[in-house]
């Protein structure tokens, strides 16, 4: 009861709004999305491409080459990639509030999204712990946190895998790759990323779930999964919120 009452008045002194629509929230509505808005997400379901995780057209079911990725022909050294979505609508808003606004509150729906979609697919059966996506440490410091990395833990607990969020690391601070082309991409992200020397060891044999917030070109993925595979993993799988094309991850 007091806690009811203390959440109204503090709805009163600083009255919180949905991070998509503006709309006001009340104080039984405790996340940052209005109901509303969030049950017009498009999620992935059954059609999609396994080999980048790009939700598919009804019926299509699941296939393992795209449109969206058959011109990678070097692939993005994952075996597969699980997306829960495209960036677009609810799931850009969100992705884009978390990694530029500071709402962390954003985390909550989108790792329950990620959850639901690595069960869906049967990934959890197919790691042995959850890696994300390093920053820089400057980037990371200026931001406050590591977006992957808060995916990353809720989606590490449900599976009831390990998080290892201190096995890889940027050898060197990038370009946002949101400036780039995709030829740029590559390049941008060769050789960035590299295993601490303590923690190859722990990768000997293991099967790894690679997390991103958002893929476009799959440099990233690519980059970090080579790594990995160098220093001793024996496979890697990627989990990202949103599958973006090139121009749209700004």
């Amino acid at each position: 009861m007091i806690g009811t009452l203390a959440q109204g008045m503090l709805d009163l002194l600083l009255p919180r709004h949905c991070v998509i629509s503006g709309r006001p929230l009340t104080h039984e509505e405790p996340g940052c999305v209005a109901p509303e808005v969030l049950r017009q997400a498009k999620l992935t379901s059954g059609d999609y491409c396994s080999r980048c995780g790009a939700r598919q057209g009804e019926g299509v079911g699941v296939i393992h080459t795209c449109g969206r990725c058959e011109e990678f022909k070097e692939g993005f050294g994952t075996r597969e990639v699980c997306a829960v979505g495209d960036y677009e609508g609810v799931l850009q808003g969100l992705c884009l509030a978390l990694k530029f606004a500071g709402e962390r509150a954003a985390v909550a729906p989108l790792s329950q999204y990620l959850i639901q979609q690595v069960f869906d697919r049967g990934l959890s059966e197919k790691v042995d712990a959850v890696v994300p996506v390093p920053l820089h440490p400057l980037r990371r410091f200026q931001r406050g946190y590591n977006q992957a990395e808060l995916l990353a833990r809720p989606l590490a607990r449900a599976l009831g895998k390990p998080l290892w969020n201190n096995v890889l690391r940027r050898r060197r601070r990038t370009q946002a790759q949101s400036e780039l082309s995709a030829a740029q991409r590559r390049s941008n992200v060769e050789d960035a990323f590299e295993v601490r020397p303590r923690a190859v060891a722990r990768l000997e044999d293991r099967s790894l779930l690679l997390v991103d917030d958002v893929m476009t070109t799959g440099a990233t993925l690519a980059a970090c999964a080579k790594a990995l595979k160098r220093a001793g993993a024996k496979a890697v799988l990627g989990a990202v919120i949103a599958r973006s094309t090139v121009g749209m991850d700004s």
